[in-house]
C-alpha cells in the first residue's frame, strides 16, 4: 500500500470511529503554517463537530432558554470526551496527539482573554482548514449539513491524514438573517475571507455583553451564551 492510500485508509477508520462515538462530523486539517506558536510543532489537527438538537435551537429564535443552555453543556461535555478518546486512539497506534478542549469562553481566565477575548486556538481554523464548513456574517462556523449550530474540538496530531480541502472564503451572500437578528447589533455584515480580522466581523466585547445579560435574564445563570444568530441562520435547516 503506497503513502496515500495508507493515510486515506487511516484517516477513513479514524473517521468512522469518531463517528460511532457520537460526532456529528469528522474532518482532517493541515495545519501548517497556520496554527499559533504555541501548537506549530503539529502538522494536523482533527476537528471534531458535535451538532446541537434542532428541537432546542427552535426555541433560541427571541434569545436562550434553559434548554439551551443545557444542551449547550452537554455538547461540550461530549466533544471534549470524544477529543480525548480520539487522542487515546491516535496514540494507540503510535504517534503522538493531543486533544484541545471545546472552547467554553469562561473557563479561559487570564489576561490576554480578558484583552482579546480570544483563546490560543480557533476551533474554526482546523474546520475550515478541514473543509467542513466557513465563517459566516456571525463569527462563528457555518457548516451544510447544521448550519452553525454546532460546537467544536480540536485533536492536534502528527499523524499522517488525509486533509480536506480547505474553504477561504464566506459563502452566506446576501442573507443577512443573523445580523438582523443580534440581540447585541453586533454582527456588523461582512462577508468572511481567510485573514479578516474577527473586528470586521462581529463587536465581540458587545456581543459578550448582552449574551450574559440574556442568559441572566432568562435562565438565571451568568455566563456567555445566547444563540439567536444559531437559530435564525437558514443553512443547514431541516
Amino acid at each position: 500500500m503506497g503513502r496515500f492510500e495508507a493515510e486515506k485508509a487511516a484517516s477513513r477508520h479514524l473517521r468512522d470511529q469518531v463517528l460511532s462515538w457520537g460526532a456529528s462530523l469528522v474532518g482532517f486539517a493541515d495545519l501548517r503554517g497556520v496554527a499559533p506558536s504555541a501548537f506549530s510543532h503539529w502538522p494536523n489537527g482533527v476537528c471534531i463537530a458535535v451538532a446541537l438538537e434542532p428541537m432546542v435551537m427552535s426555541g433560541v429564535l427571541d434569545g436562550p432558554t434553559s434548554e439551551y443552555y443545557q444542551e449547550y453543556q452537554r455538547a461540550n461535555r461530549l466533544l471534549n470526551d470524544l477529543a480525548e478518546r480520539s487522542a487515546d486512539f491516535i496514540s494507540s497506534s503510535g504517534h503522538r496527539a493531543e486533544a484541545f478542549p471545546a472552547t467554553i469562553v469562561d473557563s479561559f481566565p487570564g489576561e490576554e482573554f480578558d484583552r482579546t477575548l480570544s483563546v490560543a486556538f480557533q476551533h474554526k481554523t482546523a474546520a475550515t482548514r478541514a473543509g467542513l464548513g466557513w465563517i459566516g456574517k456571525s463569527a462563528l462556523l457555518v457548516t451544510p449539513e447544521y448550519g452553525p449550530r454546532v460546537r467544536l474540538a480540536t485533536v492536534f496530531t502528527d499523524m499522517p491524514l488525509e486533509a480536506g480541502t480547505p474553504v477561504t472564503a464566506g459563502r452566506c451572500g446576501d442573507c443577512r438573517a443573523c445580523v438582523r437578528a443580534c440581540p447585541a447589533g453586533a454582527i456588523k455584515g461582512q462577508e468572511w475571507r481567510v485573514g479578516l480580522p474577527r473586528a470586521e466581523l462581529v463587536d465581540v466585547v458587545a456581543c459578550r455583553a448582552k449574551m450574559k445579560q440574556l442568559l441572566l435574564e432568562r435562565v438565571g445563570v451568568e455566563d456567555a451564551v445566547c444563540g439567536v444568530c444559531l437559530a435564525v441562520c437558514p443553512v443547514g435547516v431541516r
